[in-house]
């Protein structure tokens, strides 16, 4: 085998990847994607020495200074060769020292039930898990009404395409509620950070302003919203299923911390 780090994959590594992502489904009924075209996201992939095939891949995502998250596949062909092992230690060489984020760096895996190979290899690089998620999805629908009671301020897109979302108060003008929005393909999006404002948590305000953050959504152009959230916080949960959000699998994450 050989090892390549690359910034970008072209349109038939992309297409290798996907069958390498079929052929593993069809083993394993996993819900978890691959970062194909994420920004900020370098590819580390182990290919045959006679036909330059990929024969496993792993994407180092950036989601902050400090905060990297890892997703990888081996062809079922080609597990139990230690080729995770020889990524991420290749992987590992691209993070930043911690003299240059002045703080540990932290690397997460998101793992599911199906993918019952996946547990022993991480924790056999000293990953522990770091939190359980509950990840929804939801159609968008455009038949709520808005109360007129609050304005909702959107940002311009980040480096990284992010949006932030902020629901103002017209009585006061501060925001009581912000998310942050990264669209997704096929008028999706996905919505993360979502959160009221300190001093009103435990008002209802999430019930008021959050079906129409929805509605807006809908009036945005989006047709679909997916979230996480942490499966103990259950008054979230049944916020978002009262608004027609269902469960569409549940994942643990697992950290390796460097400090």
């Amino acid at each position: 085998m050989k090892f390549t780090e690359q910034n970008r994959l072209n349109r038939k590594e992309q297409e290798t990847v996907r069958n390498i992502l079929i052929r593993s489904h069809e083993k394993e009924n996993y819900s978890i994607t691959f970062p194909l075209l994420e920004p900020h996201t370098k590819f580390f992939t182990a290919r045959d020495d006679e036909t330059d095939e990929i024969r496993a891949i792993l994407a180092l995502s950036r989601l902050t200074e400090t905060e990297y998250e890892v997703s990888a596949f081996t062809d079922p062909a080609y597990r139990k060769q230690g080729l995770f092992h020889q990524l991420w230690e290749k992987a590992k060489l691209s993070l930043p020292g911690r003299s240059s984020v002045n703080g540990p760096v932290s690397v997460r895996f998101a793992i599911e039930s199906a993918l019952k190979d996946a547990l022993p290899v991480l924790l056999s690089i000293g990953a522990a898990l770091s939190e359980e998620q509950t990840e929804m999805k939801a159609e968008l629908k455009g038949d709520q009404e808005l109360s007129g009671s609050y304005t909702f301020r959107r940002s311009a897109p980040s480096g990284e395409g992010v949006i932030r979302i902020q629901a103002v108060s017209k009585e006061d003008s501060r925001p009581v509620m912000e998310c942050f929005l990264m669209p997704m393909k096929d008028k999706g999006c996905y919505l993360h950070r979502i959160a009221v404002r300190k001093d009103l948590i435990g008002q209802g305000i999430g019930s008021l302003v959050f079906p129409e953050l929805l509605a807006v959504l809908y009036k945005q152009g989006y047709r679909t919203a997916s979230l996480q959230v942490d499966a103990s916080n259950l008054p979230a949960v049944r916020l978002y299923k009262s608004n027609g959000f269902a469960v569409t699998t549940r994942l643990r994450y697992y950290v390796v911390l460097f400090q």
